[in-house]
């Protein structure tokens, strides 16, 4: 038998909930004139937790680390970005330099100089030339590399060799080269795109890589720092005095709220860090309206986090010891990874697949994939409506059954409690 603050006696259950005889109410604290109103008790909750997150050496740690690692992508991106390859052009061949510049303008990777037949071998071997074009006895092209020619290089020298050729003969056949050309280029095909894409194959793979997998990070990395806590303050008894001045969904709502804040700061800092670092190296094509775009991705992670989150917390709640946490969150985990390994599958490999359109609009799976489809371009508008209110419908759903477990179980020590107990009504 074990006595109550108010002199009753009561007993302990064999998961260790104390269950008093003196008849009170337990689901909270009680209303009176001194009690947190449920706007302020959440307020303080949020500011606790947003607090005691960012001032962390954990997140100031990893803000600095993303950023480095974008910093040090962007130097591999700017290093890597190599002129046009040098290729020298004897004066054998001097003739047909007009050509070759205008059959390589399309792909822009050549730049062809004049050089002297006697300083090519040692241009070549220290790197400051390609290859070189010469002219044989006989009329044919010869082309000097250090190893191995490169394919992209030998067509545009074929290319440039047989319309030099054939402007000769259209000369010595009396048609002028010009005026046949023209006709010839009159001939064009008109390409009708169903869903035209501004990027391309690798832009949209960087595209879908950047948005599941950030998300996907930011979902993991603060769902399990707010399942941890939940458990942290359930083995050191902190829970029990917050609850003794606030109700449980109040709890919950402001350690939602404050980790929410903390993650989205973050995911701010680091995804205007990669605005930045892609318009200012040119490698991917970011959608036309990226206002708009970046503020509903934000809105999307509010919504999956808060999602996620809640059945995280709900189901960390159900534990009393972080060696256990692994076990009930891992279901969880599932529905996560889910979407990401989806998203990177299918979209990658046909954007426009209807199987990933309609994955896209439900909850769970929509918070990871529809905001990969928007930077695609690929969802239309109805979708991303009908998408943000099922999944705002989800969770309201959730933060009523994640707020039930969280009541049943936070103040619940000792074994795991069960699943059914966890969701049973008061």
């Amino acid at each position: 038998m074990t006595r109550t603050p108010d002199g009753a006696t009561g007993r302990d259950t064999p998961d260790g909930e104390r269950n008093p005889a003196s008849g009170r109410d337990t689901a909270g604290p009680q209303a009176g004139p001194g009690a947190l109103s449920a706007r302020r008790a959440v307020g303080l909750v949020a500011r606790r937790e947003i607090s005691s997150r960012m001032r962390t050496k954990s997140f100031v740690l990893s803000t600095l680390g993303l950023l480095l690692g974008l910093a040090a992508y962007a130097l591999v991106v700017v290093v890597a970005q190599e002129g046009p390859a040098r290729v020298g052009v004897e004066r054998e061949a001097s003739a047909l330099r007009p050509v070759l510049a205008a059959v390589a303008e399309e792909t822009g990777d050549f730049e062809f100089v004049p050089v002297e037949g006697d300083r090519t071998d040692r241009l070549l071997r220290d790197g400051e030339l390609s290859a070189v074009i010469g002219g044989g006895a006989d009329g044919q092209l010869t082309l000097s590399v250090e190893h191995e020619a490169d394919e992209d290089l030998l067509a545009v020298i074929r290319a440039a060799a047989a319309e030099e050729r054939a402007t000769r003969e259209l000369e010595r056949a009396g048609v002028d080269p010009v005026e046949f050309r023209q006709r010839v280029a009159s001939a064009t095909v008109q390409v009708d795109a169903l869903d035209p894409s501004e990027n391309s194959a690798a832009e949209q793979f960087a595209l879908i890589l950047a948005s599941t997998g950030l998300l996907y990070f930011f979902f993991v990395f603060y769902g399990i720092m707010l399942a941890q806590g939940v458990v942290e303050e359930k083995t050191s008894r902190v829970v029990e005095l917050l609850l003794s001045t606030i109700r449980p969904w109040q709890l919950l709502a402001g350690k939602l709220i404050g980790v929410a804040v903390a993650g989205l700061t973050q995911l701010v800092l680091l995804g205007g860090a990669a605005v930045a670092l892609a318009q200012g190296t040119g490698t991917v094509t970011l959608p036309t309206a990226l206002g708009g775009t970046l503020v509903t991705l934000g809105v999307w992670f509010l919504l999956g986090f808060f999602l996620f989150a809640a059945m995280l917390a709900a189901a960390a709640a159900r534990v009393s010891r972080q060696e256990d946490l692994q076990g009930v969150v891992q279901p969880v985990m599932l529905l996560i990874t889910t979407p990401f390994v989806l998203g990177i599958a299918l979209l990658s490999k046909n954007a426009h697949d209807p199987l990933i359109e309609w994955l896209s609009l439900v909850p769970p799976l929509s918070p990871i994939l529809m905001p990969a489809r928007m930077l695609l371009g690929t969802a239309p508008v109805w979708q991303i409506a009908l998408s943000l209110v099922l999944a705002a419908a989800a969770l309201a759903a959730m933060t009523r059954v994640a707020g039930r477990m969280y009541a049943n179980s936070v103040l619940r020590s000792g074994s795991r409690v069960p699943l059914a107990e966890a969701l049973r009504l008061r």
